[in-house]
């Protein structure tokens, strides 16, 4: 998979990859920062052994409760590192809530894993843990054979995908670009398809749940006037946003209240200062604007701190008193989440339908 970057000044000139030198920079720039593989990941340990005595160059898990296995391999990836993937995930499958916390522990100075869970994700450790786990191989590279095996793989239902890292210097700075041997939403939607896995029902790889919490710098009707969703103070509450990208379709859930709206993503997570809010065909600043939630350009310049919005077109709202609601809808302690509940798709498509036409006629998932 070949990436290139140009700057562009007086002249168009092109960026030279550089391999880097060492697989041990990009593990360290992981485990810095997961984000730059993907932002719902918490680090459970490096180099985590196995019954096997060998070693998961990265453990994770996400806030649904799901391990990830990251696997670190420079330049082209032999077929070998797809088989040794495939053997940790046989031992990963097998970890429970005891295992995990250990590990988390001796990786992390004895400290707790459920705190460590509730400071990352804001949300308790769920009860239902490892109900299914994820493949991930790292490389700059990988060769074709490589590349048939994980998509054979993944068409049969084997979670497991490649992330592409570039390394790239300009102007005495180093960049990393990420790419995806397979988009990781259709990934998902592709091996749930084929997995017999019964502890949740599959995803269809289109709707996401997204928990809008309103505050004194938040408001619902905000949002149904600029067109987006929001979270802030602090990358505990923004960090999941990261993850939805423009064409999934989300429906909006006030906690206590009900579903209030479905729409489609637009814009990926930008901090408020930055976002290109439209108005009557004009990109206005935040600051230009007016908002109900009297605190809405709260930490305006701090980005660790201030709102984080992502797009939406609104396919079909509702006030506040015309939620949909019900204790057998679907709803979820964090932020973000896969939607898969057919229940409350079902439930969704009748009170929102004009949501549900819009996308069926656009070619999406009903």
């Amino acid at each position: 998979m070949e990436t290139s970057i140009w700057k562009i000044g007086q002249t168009v000139e092109k960026i030279p990859f550089i391999p880097l030198a060492l697989e041990s920079e990009l593990q360290a720039a992981l485990e810095q920062n997961l984000g730059i593989l993907n932002p719902g990941l918490m680090l459970i340990g490096r180099q985590v052994r196995t019954e096997n005595n060998k070693f998961i160059d990265l453990l994770a898990i996400d806030s649904e409760g799901h391990l990830h296995v990251i696997e670190l391999k420079r330049g082209l990836t032999p077929r070998d590192v797809v088989a040794q993937a495939l053997d940790y995930a046989a031992w990963v499958r097998k970890l429970g809530h005891e295992d995990v916390g250990r590990i988390y522990g001796e990786n992390h100075a004895g400290a707790s894993f459920a705190d460590g869970f509730r400071d990352t994700f804001d949300a308790a450790v769920p009860e239902t843990l490892n109900a299914s786990h994820q493949l991930t191989i790292v490389a700059s590279d990988i060769d074709p054979s490589t590349e048939r095996i994980v998509q054979y793989l993944v068409d049969y239902g084997v979670p497991i995908n490649v992330a592409f890292f570039r390394h790239f210097t300009a102007a005495g700075s180093a960049f990393l670009v990420r790419s995806w041997l397979i988009d990781p939403d259709e990934a998902a939607e592709r091996v749930e398809r084929r997995d017999s896995n019964k502890k949740q029902q599959p995803w269809n790889g289109q709707d996401y749940y997204v928990a809008f919490r309103e505050e004194q710098w938040r408001s619902w009707d905000d949002a149904v006037k600029y067109g987006f969703l929001s979270a802030g103070r602090g990358k505990k509450y923004t960090r999941l946003l990261e993850g939805l990208q423009p064409g999934r379709r989300v429906a909006a859930y006030i906690p206590k209240v009900g579903y209030v709206g479905v729409g489609t993503v637009t814009s990926v997570a930008t901090p408020m200062k930055d976002f290109p809010f439209l108005l009557d065909g004009q990109v206005q600043q935040a600051s230009a604007l007016t908002f109900s939630a009297p605190e809405a350009l709260h930490d305006l310049d701090d980005p660790d701190l201030s709102e984080w919005l992502v797009g939406v077109s609104w396919h079909q709202t509702v006030p506040k008193h015309g939620a949909l609601a019900g204790g057998n809808l679907f709803s979820n302690q964090n932020i973000v989440c896969r939607l898969r509940d057919q229940g409350t798709l079902d439930a969704l498509a009748k009170h929102f339908p004009k949501a549900f036409q819009d996308a069926s006629s656009a070619g999406g998932t009903p």
